[in-house]
């Protein structure tokens, strides 16, 4: 849910950027507990760590089927939803999201 301490700005066709707290993302943090996939989130998001940067994918064909998941680069044909975390504290993003 968008609050007023969020913002959201559509930068270029295909990208939609959301600026807030974590909350944002607690419905895909719920669903990595739900499917017990702390690990691996937690595996993807060191992979990808550039500095202050934090990245991973959601299949987007799983996503429209109401399923999760998550993957440490895109691959489909259809193209995957890319998430882009920017964080002063990258290890503490990590932690909650494996937590």
């Amino acid at each position: 849910m968008v609050t007023e301490k969020h913002s959201i700005n559509i930068i270029k066709d295909n990208y939609l950027i959301l600026k807030g707290d974590l909350s944002l993302l607690l419905r895909i943090k719920n669903r990595i507990n739900k499917n017990e996939q702390e690990e691996l989130i937690k595996y993807i998001l060191e992979k990808n760590r550039k500095d202050s940067l934090l990245k991973f994918f959601i299949n987007k064909q799983s996503a429209f089927n109401n399923t999760f998941h998550i993957i440490d680069e895109s691959m489909s044909t259809l193209g995957d939803i890319e998430v882009e975390i920017i964080t002063d504290y990258p290890e503490e993003v990590i932690e909650w999201f494996s937590s």
